[in-house]
């Protein structure tokens, strides 16, 4: 940004020191126009249009790319906000757990309430019932 300053100063001196030697009266023709000025008026007026021709030719590319950056930052914003609560959903399924009673499994070793006997899961239930 401060290069393309310094090169407008540059040509902006470089103007005014070559409107300064030549501040003899012009002739300016353009289609059906007929203009007599100093030539430091008609180079102020060539600079002035040469600085607002480049700026139209350039808007469209400058509207498109801010544009896209507000839609980009928009989609930023809503990534970051996901992300936030995938963390945040994340965390919750980390925490410790409630200790939860083992499973019993049907074919494990049971004792009888009414016995120390050890049975095999079925025989269990079955010697209960009589």
């Amino acid at each position: 940004m401060q290069f393309f300053l310094f090169l407008a100063l540059l040509i902006a001196a470089l103007a005014i020191l070559f409107a300064a030697q030549n501040n003899d009266s012009t002739i300016v023709s353009f289609l059906f126009w007929e203009i007599q000025s100093s030539t430091a008026f008609v180079l102020v007026v060539s600079v002035l249009a040469g600085a607002l021709i480049s700026f139209f030719v350039s808007l469209p590319s400058n509207l498109k790319m801010r544009w896209t950056l507000r839609n980009q930052k928009k989609k930023i914003s809503e990534l970051e906000t996901s992300l936030q609560a995938q963390k945040t959903r994340l965390a919750e399924l980390e925490a410790p757990l409630a200790p939860r009673p083992p499973l019993i499994e049907t074919e494990e070793l049971l004792v009888s309430p009414d016995e120390d006997e050890f049975h095999e899961g079925n025989d269990f239930i079955a010697n209960s019932k009589s």
